[in-house]
């Protein structure tokens, strides 16, 4: 069995953590072989490898993230790392991706599994070393390198695997020395809200110090073995490439049937696409290779994944639904009517008329305009500083200075100060008038022929103008990259697995809006539920559902006031019964034959087992969620779970 995690920050974090509860509680969550994640699902991905290596129990991989989450201010966190000495990362730069790594390693990783490695130091060493020593032979973290444009696996198999893809791959020596965290911050670089990781500068490497040797070493590798003689290179989130991690699982069933243990013992930087290694490079091979044929003359090798070799691949998946991508209205025909018989204090008419003078001056101010009103305040400061000499030498009487430091402090006030705003404003006028005609000079090169001189147009556009055009290409930016090309690149890996013959009836979409849509349904999986007493689901479990699958993609954990449960209960309970749901529908409708006998008689237990959990569920939405509290390690978490058989 695989499993694939999505991204989707905390939400994907919360739902997946309630899906593999479940799988857990049926018994099936040793049955995986193969788990791949991208972005906010590789957390509990990367955590559920490590707890699964250490021997650590499921019971306490779940506990873990309710005992940091929660009380989690990221935000803070963040800020302190940014604005503390020494800079986040070891590169020096000091941003938000290079802090987030450091929270990801203090709060979580180092915090939890550091207890088992080395001076607490926990590297891609601890996954490397005796691999498929647990149940999960295939362990897949996706990112996106942007040299190539496509995924960055940082993977471990006991059969032959790249570390990084067909490209530009990583050495063994090196990658085992990778600070998990730095591969988790790696995965969940989120377009437009994160800034890229650079490998290998902004990675911790376990000799870092006043020289970074490590470091050096792989920038000199990447610099001799890649075709553009860079030392670095920029990752970012997974889910720019695959969201769903669909294609890494397909490369890892290709490893298993290939069942080549040797392992590469290249240096940093090498590519093996001329080796059939990894993915095609074109868009024609790449498309025959995904839906599982292959070219002739191509070097990529494809394996099709046999009967044996995949029983189930279920799909994690926390996509955000919106009535709109962008639905941001700056200006509207609307005239705003004010009662005439509404009378106003008179601050609010002060108000109100500050507020029109500038909606005023915004529409009516023009480029030309603002570059003359900066020359008028030009000139007003020279005056001013004029003005300042002539006081300080002619109406000030030195002999009542007897003060040092007072004198010093009018000079600077005097004439440093004007003086100073006057050099600043210069600066800044000089700076634009350059940009400018370096701008009128591009447009003529480009466009020889105008009726009007170009800076005559620039001179008349409205700063309005200028300012809706900025957020109207801001907007749109960040709906494309964050909304739009994911949901698409969602869609893309879906009908990658889909239309595969050899997958067919081998894939569980475990989507967090599932029970949203079928709600209504009354086909005969639900006519069945409905004689078990165990259809429709009650309000309050289609409340938590819909309060789940509509939450926005963030990186921290709220809870409502007056509201018992957080934002993390409600993902947990979510993704229990939504794959507790999608579990049973999958095993009933693919399952039989169509006399309605079982094709594998241990499936009629599965179902059984399932529909026991689907029932208690239907009684109390919460009561999985409690039994995991009740069991927990955490003395507020059994509290929590008190509290919560007390209010229901």
């Amino acid at each position: 069995m695989a499993l694939s995690l999505s991204g989707g920050g905390v939400r994907a974090v919360g739902f997946h953590l309630g899906t593999m509860s479940m799988l857990d509680r049926l018994g099936l969550i040793r049955n995986f072989q193969i788990i791949s994640s991208v972005s906010g699902g590789s957390m509990p991905g990367i955590g559920y490898s490590l707890a699964q290596h250490f021997d650590r129990p499921f019971q306490a991989f779940f506990d873990d993230f309710y005992d940091f989450l929660p009380d989690l201010n990221i935000l803070e966190e963040l800020l302190k790392r940014l604005t503390q000495d020494k800079a986040p990362s070891p590169s020096g730069r000091r941003d938000m991706i290079t802090a987030l790594a450091n929270v990801y390693n203090e709060f979580y990783f180092e915090h939890y599994f550091g207890k088992y490695v080395k001076n607490k130091k926990l590297t891609f060493d601890a996954l490397m070393n005796q691999p498929g020593k647990g149940h999960l032979k295939d362990m897949i973290f996706n990112a996106t390198e942007f040299k190539t444009g496509t995924a960055f696996r940082f993977q471990v198999s006991k059969y032959r695997c790249l570390i990084g893809n067909g490209n530009i791959a990583l050495c063994r020596k090196h990658a085992s020395q990778i600070r998990i965290a730095d591969i988790m911050a790696a995965s969940s670089c989120i377009p437009v809200g994160m800034e890229p990781l650079f490998f290998p500068d902004d990675f911790h490497w376990p000799d870092d110090g006043k020289q970074r040797p490590t470091n050096d070493e792989i920038r000199a590798a990447l610099a001799k073995n890649t075709n553009t003689h860079e030392p670095s290179f920029a990752l970012m989130d997974g889910g720019v490439y695959d969201n769903q991690g669909i294609t890494s699982t397909l490369l890892a069933l290709n490893r298993h049937q290939e069942k080549i243990t040797e392992q590469d013992t290249h240096e940093c930087g090498f590519s093996s696409s001329s080796l059939g290694r990894g993915d095609p490079p074109g868009p024609e091979d790449w498309a025959k290779w995904m839906s599982g044929r292959i070219s002739e003359d191509s070097n990529h090798k494809f394996v099709g994944v046999k009967p044996e070799d995949l029983d189930l691949l279920i799909v994690s998946d926390t996509p955000v639904r919106k009535a709109s991508f962008f639905p941001r209205v700056l200006h509207s025909d609307t005239v705003k009517t004010i009662p005439e018989n509404s009378k106003k204090k008179p601050v609010q008419k002060a108000r109100s008329w500050i507020q029109s003078l500038k909606e005023t001056a915004l529409k009516r101010v023009t480029v030309g305009m603002l570059s003359k009103l900066t020359w008028l305040l030009t000139f007003a400061l020279v005056l001013s500083a004029i003005f300042a000499f002539v006081e300080w030498f002619i109406f000030v009487d030195p002999t009542l200075v007897t003060s040092a430091l007072l004198k010093w402090t009018l000079i600077i006030f005097h004439v440093g100060l004007p003086l100073l705003l006057i050099g600043v404003t210069l600066r800044g006028l000089f700076w634009y008038k350059g940009k400018k005609a370096e701008l009128i000079a591009k447009l003529h090169h480009l466009i020889p022929h105008w009726e009007r001189f170009p800076g005559k147009y620039i001179n008349n556009l409205r700063l309005s103008d200028l300012v809706q055009m900025g957020i109207l290409r801001i907007g749109p930016t960040a709906a494309l990259t964050s909304s739009i090309y994911m949901d698409r690149i969602r869609g893309l890996g879906y009908s990658t697995a889909f239309s595969r013959e050899d997958l067919q009836n081998k894939i569980l979409a475990n989507e967090i809006f599932a029970l949203q849509d079928k709600r209504d349904s009354k086909d005969p999986f639900h006519a069945l539920l409905g004689r078990e007493n165990a259809w429709p689901p009650p309000p309050e479990l289609l409340r938590i559902v819909d309060t789940a699958a509509s939450m926005q993609t963030k990186l921290w954990i709220d809870q409502r006031e007056g509201d018992p449960l957080n934002d993390l209960d409600y993902l947990v309970v979510c993704g229990q019964a939504t794959i507790c749901y999608n579990l049973m529908k999958y095993v009933w409708e693919e399952l039989r034959y169509e006399d309605g006998s079982w094709i594998d008689p241990k499936m009629a237990g599965v179902f059984d087992q399932a529909l026991t959990e689907w029932k208690k569920l239907m009684a109390d939405p919460l009561s999985l969620l409690k039994d995991r509290k009740h069991q927990s390690r955490l003395p507020e978490m059994k509290s929590h779970a008190s509290e919560l058989e007390k209010l229901l």
